[in-house]
């Protein structure tokens, strides 16, 4: 195995299907605030120019980090 998914394994075997819920619970709860944040401060009034500023910054992101995390995904 390699070095990652080494400690990949070791990191899901501690885990548990409360731990699994708990992280779904968290993750949806973060993406629910930053999308009304977004939806607040972006474009409050035009609901298509905050969509696509989403977009962007999203593909932005993506773009900026795209080579670490193809790399995580292998």
């Amino acid at each position: 195995m390699k070095g990652i998914q080494k400690a990949e394994y070791g990191l899901a075997k501690g885990l548990g299907v409360l731990d699994g819920v708990v992280l779904f619970v968290a993750a949806s709860c973060l993406f629910r605030a930053t999308q009304d944040a977004q939806e607040l401060y972006l474009f409050p009034k035009d609901p298509a120019k905050s969509l696509l500023a989403s977009s962007i910054i999203g593909v932005g992101l993506l773009v900026l980090r795209g080579k670490n995390l193809f790399s995580i995904v292998q």
